[in-house]
């Protein structure tokens, strides 16, 4: 952390925070000679906001999202230190945007009650005399006066403004409302003249241009509205990625500064036209799990979009956004989060809001391919029809105040049935706790291989290979040297079932290299270097350590005899593997866990499989597995190859191949950048190449760089492209050309 503020040095003064009546009469142009013909002037002149406060309550008036609100606004009627001591570093600035306050204007919309608006007239006026006192711990950033305070407090007390000013709240703290959100978008507007990255300057921004919309009388307005579009439309640009995401790769922050963009888009139409806006949205879809939620990476927490994608389907005019979301949003939350909108004062646009709103549930979400890949926001995402892994190889980024960025690279999660399967430690539930950086952010709250335990660098030095990818399998390859050795990882998965993930690691020098392994359910060992962890009714995750050439066969699974006692315990435990020995060692950490029936995420154990050795290298066989109990699955090196004996089904798996063998016979095999391929073909020059054969005849896809010679077994009728080939044959092989680079079709090789 810089001991230098985050933000400009401190630009506070009176026009800020010492706004009286003369001053706030004057910040209107003097319409009025006092605080009650100011009200009524700004009353005349007020414009709605983005989301209104009375189609909110009507919508949840009488259902459970009413009582959350009231449970809320509670503590109010009881007192509630305005001053925020003893939270802690974080939380007391977080406590200052006065979400806790907002809830007594809510609550008294819902029911009518006065004395939850009384309770907020009380704590406010309080706030606003104490506020200036209290004194927080960041260096040079202000409790009150900040980008997130005076965003945050914008974002709550401004719809608030719509019913208050035409209600028992007395003058002077309604002048005291409005005299707080004038100061906060001068600071910001003082603040912000250049553009800077990160979500602190455009959350702020786009409350600068909704404060300036919904209170046009004030003579600063038109200033601060040019302002707010400019740095909008600098972060659309350059903080918001071409493949959606944000420039902080985080799926919470992504989700924040969506929010704000939204609010943005509901004023001015051409924030909704640009095309990053609707990326982001589509940039949600394809982070999405079957269970609805986000994985919980890069300092987030776990999130749920479907109400956001639904607000992102009636700004952006998109049913497919709204047909997502409806998978995931009960009927009556579907119906209480719409009738929360705005009805659009454009007739035909309202009537096909309406018509999306009624067919939603009536035709299908879009289906999602069966790779992803998010080049600029650095994931990659591999699905099969049950199981999705996603891959972090993105950067390091910087932050106004703390990296959000974790210390990890190449690693990944896995989830399938809803469920996640491979899980990490993700986002802390504070930024006090004590374990923020040890554990939450620390490589050993991930899914990665830690060298020498020490944390890596932010200077990752991240290469990604070509994607390789057919119907039945996809392959990741990448390597980094964040850890000050060069390290690769292969992430391969198998789609067709039996469907599984193979991840390789490799890494030289004299280190101690440690494998971690995170899930949400307690690993039992169920074989050598084997242990699988599952909910009690699944699903599961099987996982075998192959290890090289030198580890004996592994077999897990029911009736398998593990050669070791299982140890579920934080006690180090040695095996054989690797040509040397592995350490085993299990432990146990906290990190949120979605539940998909409540949609909500709540902290938890998170048990962690270390597997330690001298040598960077690992083989590990991931089997999802959808009921408690896990397959009968055997591993083991044979040739230079990777042999998984799977029920009927073996593969086999070298660096660039891989070959299904089903019941005896080849189902499929495929090459990458190879030359020969399972004695099925050879080439001159490095191809991609996918095998089959039906009734005896084999079926060849091969992408090559420029003309290349093939050989294949002889057939009486080879064909390329549909084109008949008299190939001439040769000590057992036809050989044909590919007179230059694409993708061909080679048909008719008789295969035995």
């Amino acid at each position: 952390m810089s001991t230098a503020g985050p933000e400009k040095p401190r630009h506070i003064d009176g026009r800020i925070n010492r706004i009286g009546t003369e001053d706030l009469l004057k910040a209107f142009g003097s319409p009025a000679d006092d605080l009650a013909g100011l009200r009524a002037f700004v009353g005349g002149q007020l414009r709605r906001p983005a989301w209104p406060l009375p189609e909110w309550a009507d919508a949840i008036r009488s259902t459970p999202a009413a009582d959350d609100v009231l449970a809320a606004a509670a503590p109010l009627l009881e007192g509630v230190d305005v001053t925020g001591l003893g939270r802690g570093r974080s939380q007391l600035y977080g406590f200052h945007y006065l979400g806790w306050l907002a809830p007594g204007v809510q609550a008294w919309q819902l029911t009518g009650d006065e004395r939850y608006l009384q309770a907020f007239e009380r704590h406010f006026d309080e706030w606003v005399e104490r506020r200036d006192s209290v004194i927080g711990e960041w260096p040079g950033l202000d409790v009150i006066w900040y980008s997130l305070g005076t965003w945050a407090r914008c974002r709550s007390l401004l719809p608030t403004l719509e019913v208050l000013t035409n209600s028992p709240l007395s003058d002077c703290v309604w002048g005291r409302l409005v005299a707080t959100l004038v100061g906060g978008a001068r600071w910001a507007y003082d603040e912000h003249d250049v553009f800077r990255h990160g979500n602190w300057q455009l959350v702020c921004a786009t409350e600068l241009l909704h404060l300036s919309t919904v209170l046009p009388s004030l003579v600063e307005s038109a200033a601060w509205a040019e302002r707010a579009h400019q740095r909008i439309e600098e972060h659309l640009a350059l903080d918001i990625y071409p493949d959606g995401g944000h420039y902080e790769r985080s799926p919470g922050y992504h989700g924040m500064v969506l929010d704000a963009l939204q609010t943005a888009a509901r004023i001015d139409p051409a924030v909704a036209a640009h095309p990053r806006f609707a990326a982001m949205h589509t940039w949600l879809c394809e982070l999405v799990s079957s269970g609805g939620w986000l994985p919980h990476l890069q300092d987030s927490g776990v999130v749920w979009p479907a109400a956001s994608l639904l607000r992102g389907s009636y700004l952006l005019d998109d049913p497919a956004l709204a047909r997502v979301a409806a998978q995931w949003l009960p009927d009556s939350q579907f119906a209480t989060e719409a009738a929360a909108y705005p009805a659009w004062t454009d007739e035909e646009r309202q009537a096909r809001w309406m018509h999306t709103l009624s067919t939603a549930r009536e035709q299908a979400a879009p289906e999602l391919p069966a790779t992803t890949v998010l080049p600029e926001s650095g994931y990659t995402i591999l699905r099969s029809d049950e199981v999705r892994a996603v891959i972090n190889h993105g950067p390091h980024i910087e932050h106004e105040l703390e990296s959000h960025s974790h210390r990890a690279v190449l690693d990944l999660v896995l989830d399938g049935w809803q469920q996640p399967l491979l899980w990490e430690a993700g986002g802390p539930p504070s930024y006090d706790d004590p374990e923020y950086l040890t554990w939450y952010q620390s490589g050993r709250g991930h899914n990665t291989v830690l060298v020498d335990d020490r944390e890596l660098s932010t200077d990752r030095g991240v290469t990604v290979e070509p994607l390789i990818e057919t119907d039945q399998l996809a392959v990741f390859s990448g390597r980094h040297r964040g850890n000050g050795v060069r390290q690769a990882r292969t992430v391969a998965m198998v789609r067709e079932e039996p469907a599984y993930v193979v991840v390789t690691d490799s890494a030289a020098g004299p280190h101690t290299f440690r494998a971690c392994w995170h899930a949400l359910h307690p690993w039992r060992q169920v074989g050598p270097l084997a242990y699988d962890a599952a909910a009690p009714d699944g699903p599961g995750l099987l996982l075998i350590e192959a290890g090289d050439a030198a580890t004996p066969s592994a077999e897990a699974g029911i009736g398998a005899t593990p050669s070791v006692e299982a140890r579920i315990d934080a006690t180090p435990s040695v095996e054989p593997g690797n040509g040397a020995t592995t350490s085993v060692e299990t432990s146990e950490g906290v990190a949120r866990r979605p539940f998909p029936d409540r949609r909500v995420a709540e902290y938890g154990p998170l048990h962690t499989l270390s597997l330690g050795r001298s040598s960077g290298d690992f083989t590990t066989v991931l089997v999802p597995h959808a009921g408690s109990e896990p397959p009968s699955v055997s591993v083991a090196q044979a040739d230079g190859e990777l042999v998984v004996e799977y029920g009927n089904t073996v593969d086999r798996v070298s660096s660039s191949s891989w070959t299904r063998i089903r019941s005896g016979k080849l189902s499929w095999a495929t090459g990458w950048r190879v030359l020969e391929l399972a004695g099925l073909m050879k080439t001159s020059e490095p191809v991609d190449v996918l095998a089959a054969v039906t009734d005896g005849l084999l079926r060849l896809e091969i992408t090559c760089p420029g003309r290349c010679a093939v050989w294949v077994p002889p057939g009486a009728g080879i064909r390329v492209d549909g084109i008949a080939i008299d190939a001439e044959v040769d000590e057992g092989w036809a050989r044909l050309t590919l007179p230059y680079a694409g993708r061909w079709l080679v048909e008719g090789a008789q295969h035995d």
